[in-house]
């Protein structure tokens, strides 16, 4: 799929950040596999533990599955120029399908942090989910994660500390369909004639 039907589709979209930066949103693709392996390895300890429960190295096999979220999943990464201007992977984020509810994980590059990537991420895959017809969202938040448990708590997720592990907060979302256009009423309707 190029980024012209991806557009059509609604999935790609592209925006400037801080210093005029253009980066981009969009589905992940099967050759996307070296550069989020680059993503991941670029990762700060911090980071990798925030993520994937592990400040050592991924594994190969959940790397892989960044790009491949399988049936009814979505992933999803942002492009942005490195420093050469060249076209690099700066933030992953996927949810897969059990039943009727979506399963989420973002990742946003060190350096790229603070920019408005990881809510831009979430609220694409609020979307997609939504469009797909899924009921809700959920997601493992490690208890340490401040910063990603207040974004979550901004787009209306309900967290709670998970019973199993009290090092985790389990974040949800129902995803109702969007209400309804409030058109406003002529002047007068209610008024006893």
């Amino acid at each position: 799929m190029d980024l012209q039907s991806e557009g059509r589709s609604g999935v790609a979209e592209s925006w400037t950040v801080g210093r005029g930066v253009q980066v981009t949103v969009r589905r992940t693709r099967p050759h996307d596999g070296g550069a989020l392996r680059a993503l991941v390895d670029g990762l700060s300890r911090e980071s990798r533990y925030f993520r994937f429960l592990t400040g050592g190295r991924v594994v190969d096999e959940i790397v892989q599955r960044l790009a491949a979220p399988g049936p009814g999943g979505v992933a999803l990464v942002v492009e942005a120029p490195d420093e050469e201007g060249v076209s690099a992977i700066v933030a992953s984020a996927e949810y897969v399908v059990s039943g009727q509810v979506g399963e989420f994980a973002v990742v946003v590059a060190d350096g790229w942090q603070g920019r408005g990537l990881g809510r831009r991420l979430i609220a694409r895959l609020c979307e997609l989910a939504r469009a797909a017809g899924l009921r809700g969202l959920r997601g493992d938040v490690l208890s340490e994660n401040r910063r990603m448990l207040a974004i979550l708590r901004g787009f209306g997720f309900a967290s709670r500390r998970n019973p199993e592990d009290s090092y985790l907060h389990e974040v949800t979302l129902a995803l109702g369909q969007p209400a309804p256009s409030t058109q406003r009423l002529p002047a007068g309707w209610f008024s006893t004639r």
